[in-house]
């Protein structure tokens, strides 16, 4: 009597935990869309607590910490004049690239990080190696928001290199934005800046 019992509250046990962790894993979703759709209305405020949401019932979502990092990003004007959102933005990607590695949108926005930190001539390599690992991570995370195609990468990728005063690279990776789209504006204005 005592093990059906005991088997019994087992069951109900491993049953109820099932379901709960599918109703975790469905309000994590929930809050990461809402966090996504009050960023994409400049509501930053409402998108942060949507995303933190996410993570406190799914706390390895990679998009929901990502979704805080770009958050981070958008909620000062000048960010490099406020190291501690700097700071939060560098973890949340850092968090959504430990989740998932080929969240490539995780790492242009950690890239981003880099280039506005701008706090030593190492942030500027480590941000061109994230460049590199978002061109060869998961591609359908791109062209989501802050950023509209390849050439925009391209251009962040080439300031990297100017900063670093490696002017050859710089052009190199101009002309290779160039050949993907030579008509884009931007490119053709950071040329002539550069003087390439």
């Amino acid at each position: 009597m005592h093990k059906a019992i005991f088997f019994f509250v087992f069951l109900s046990f491993l049953f109820s935990c099932a379901t709960d962790r599918d109703f975790d894993s469905e309000l994590s979703s929930k809050n990461q869309d809402d966090g996504w759709a009050k960023y994409n209305q400049n509501n930053f405020s409402q998108a942060l607590l949507a995303f933190e949401r996410a993570i406190s019932f799914e706390p390895n979502l990679s998009d929901a910490h990502n979704g805080l990092g770009w958050t981070h990003l958008s909620i000062s004007q000048i960010p490099s004049s406020n190291p501690q959102i700097i700071a939060k933005a560098q973890r949340s990607f850092q968090d959504a690239i430990l989740a998932d590695p080929q969240n490539s949108d995780a790492w242009i926005g950690l890239a981003n990080v880099l280039f506005l930190r701008r706090e030593k001539p190492d942030d500027f390599e480590t941000a061109i190696r994230a460049i590199e690992n978002a061109l060869a991570a998961d591609q359908n995370y791109f062209f989501r928001h802050n950023y509209d195609s390849i050439d925009d990468i391209y251009i962040l990728k080439a300031l990297c290199y100017y900063h670093l005063g490696k002017t050859t690279q710089a052009a190199s990776t101009i002309q290779t934005a160039l050949k993907l789209d030579p008509t884009n504006q931007s490119i053709n204005h950071l040329k002539k800046l550069l003087e390439f």
